[in-house]
């Protein structure tokens, strides 16, 4: 995740601004005995012609779930969206956001708590909305059961992994135009693809309409290998009203893995890739339309890059794991974390 950047502003824990004020600080999970609101929305001052609150916002309304330390918030916020409330579950977690206001999410409420336990009708009203109101509802459910990291990966139930279930759950509920849900590509290939299924046919029957894929951090401008699966969901009245449906961007870069030969002129390629033996069309789409009555396509699994050192597909092996220690010097980071000495011999 990515910080705000230079120093931390909100010092002061009891520091209270326009928008919001801090109301307690978080504590460890473990205490939680339910949803704790750490930081309130004021109301607004302003009153319409009708004696109607009103209240300014620089941007659509947006709900974030799983907020972590925020850094899919700074994306929604960058492309022109309010976050109004943010909820999560950990400690340090919920520090670092409070640390990074008011520069960042001054508009926001913070809500500690485990969502299983936290009912729609609390996020609602500290974001001040109604159902349907929202606009865009995000989140990251948690990752680790999902992951090809890690070692007990299907091999028994990870409580963590229904969780996304609980995101629909708020979907459902809330109705907001629009959602994008975030998780590792893993996501899509557990159990035969089990809880891919399940989430699709979830998210369909809560009344949207679906795009889903993998995208690459490296093949929009970021200087890393970090594919994740995305499902955007849009409300199906909006899409029957506009026709516009929200999906995955197209690709602005390509890893030197993905360039492929498009089409070749007197047998000279246009475009020769560096590492692929042999000259494919690049058929690539950014995104897939989810439809329940035909057979339902999986994206596959991210390619290890170049073959350096190992398979991305593989479970917590050394040799999965050397994967990630060996880096090129050519080549965009894969983890984010301080590089080791051997890297910059």
């Amino acid at each position: 995740m990515f910080g705000c950047g230079g120093p931390a502003l909100a010092e002061d824990p009891n520091l209270t601004w326009p928008e919001a004020e801090v109301l307690r600080q978080p504590v460890k999970p473990a205490k939680l005995t339910g949803p704790r609101v750490l930081v309130r929305r004021r109301t607004g001052a302003l009153a319409g012609p009708s004696g109607e609150e009103l209240i300014y916002l620089p941007g659509p309304a947006a709900i974030s779930l799983f907020t972590g330390c925020g850094g899919m918030d700074l994306g929604i916020e960058a492309a022109g969206f309010c976050t109004l409330v943010q909820h999560e579950w950990d400690a340090a977690a919920c520090e670092a956001l409070l640390v990074n206001r008011p520069r960042a999410f001054r508009h926001s409420a913070l809500i500690q708590g485990d969502i299983r336990n936290t009912p729609t009708s609390l996020i609602l009203s500290e974001a001040g909305l109604r159902v349907g109101e929202c606009h865009l509802l995000t989140g990251g459910p948690p990752c680790q059961g999902f992951s090809f990291a890690n070692a007990n990966r299907g091999q028994r139930h990870d409580w963590r992994n229904d969780l996304v279930f609980q995101f629909l759950r708020v979907v459902r509920e809330s109705q907001p135009k629009l959602f994008i849900m975030e998780n590792v590509p893993g996501f899509v290939q557990l159990n035969k693809s089990a809880y891919l299924k399940a989430f699709l046919k979830a998210a369909f029957g809560a009344y949207y309409e679906i795009v889903y894929g993998l995208a690459d951090a490296c093949e929009y401008g970021v200087p890393q290998y970090r594919c994740r699966f995305f499902a955007c969901g849009t409300r199906r009245d909006l899409w029957e009203i506009e026709h516009v449906l929200s999906g995955l961007p197209k690709p602005q870069n390509f890893a030197d893995s993905d360039l492929q030969v498009i089409r070749e002129i007197d047998g000279v390629p246009l475009l020769a890739p560096l590492y692929a033996p042999r000259y494919e069309s690049l058929t690539r789409a950014p995104g897939i339309r989810y439809f329940p009555d035909r057979p339902l396509l999986i994206p596959p699994r991210p390619r290890s890059n170049h073959d350096i050192g190992g398979d991305r597909t593989s479970r917590r092996s050394k040799k999965f794991m050397a994967f990630y220690d060996k880096l090129a010097r050519e080549e965009p980071d894969r983890l984010v974390r301080e590089p080791k000495e051997s890297l910059l011999a």
